[in-house]
């Protein structure tokens, strides 16, 4: 991982499923592998996201492209309880079958925050930066 720290700004951390780094303000959250996103894995997910924020709240880039499949309930979870902490959402995808996902996501389980779909980081980003404090 490069270093993103920047004053006020913590040091990147790997988990078990996640690589979390904060850069300008933006929360980057990038998803390890993971062949199916069920309830507990989410669970485990926004755990160490919040333990990572440590109650601060950011506009957040989730870049999903390796996470092949996610449960109905994981979905409902990451909508609501699993947006805690999250200002707005800009979801990173390139397969198709991930865009497909991610859309069922936006339209059909309606996450509370603003929450959009990007095939290009620079554009998600860019769209987050308005959220920013």
């Amino acid at each position: 991982m490069a270093n993103f720290e920047k004053e006020g700004e913590k040091s990147p951390k790997k988990t078990e499923c996640l690589e979390l780094y904060l850069r300008e303000g933006i929360l980057y959250c990038i998803y390890n592998e993971v062949k199916e996103l069920d309830l507990d894995t989410a669970r485990v997910c926004v755990q160490d996201r919040l333990d990572y924020i440590d109650g601060q709240v950011y506009p957040s880039l989730f870049d999903i492209t390796q996470v092949k499949h996610s449960t109905k309930e994981a979905r409902d979870y990451m909508a609501v309880e699993g947006n805690a902490g999250v200002v707005a959402s800009a979801i990173l995808v390139t397969s198709p079958m991930v865009k497909m996902a991610a859309n069922i996501y936006i339209h059909v389980n309606k996450p509370k925050n603003p929450t959009r779909m990007f095939t290009s980081k620079e554009e998600a980003v860019q769209w987050l930066s308005q959220f920013k404090a």
